[in-house]
């Protein structure tokens, strides 16, 4: 499946989301499933997978609401200072923590590939 199949899938499921932000989350998502499943494309049946997998990473952190309120990243007590993560470190997180698959193994199992 290429970037740019995934992107169209994406985009009819994420209309308002901009280009920038569905662009990053759909090459995260074809990192992860190529990580995942051993491979070094990730393979045109799962497209739909892959389409779901971005509409959902994009709704766990929120990102088409315009009212996002960005995730405290730090806080600091003594002369308090506040630091928010931004949008693409928010999808880097969730793409790096293992629950972002849980919900997709069984599809991605049916292509996965042994690592010698």
């Amino acid at each position: 499946m290429t970037r740019e199949t995934l992107m169209l899938r994406a985009q009819s499921l994420l209309p308002n989301l901009p280009q920038e932000t569905l662009e990053f989350a759909c090459d995260l998502v074809l990192e992860q499933i190529c990580n995942y499943c051993n491979l070094t494309e990730a393979p045109d049946g799962l497209t739909n997978t892959a389409a779901l997998m971005v509409r959902g990473l994009v709704n766990s952190v929120q990102l088409q609401n315009e009212n996002m309120q960005p995730a405290a990243k730090g806080v600091s007590r003594g002369d308090t200072s506040f630091s928010f993560a931004t949008a693409a470190e928010q999808l880097a997180a969730l793409a790096s923590s293992g629950d972002f698959l849980t919900d997709y193994k069984a599809q991605l199992n049916a292509y996965r590939k042994m690592r010698w």
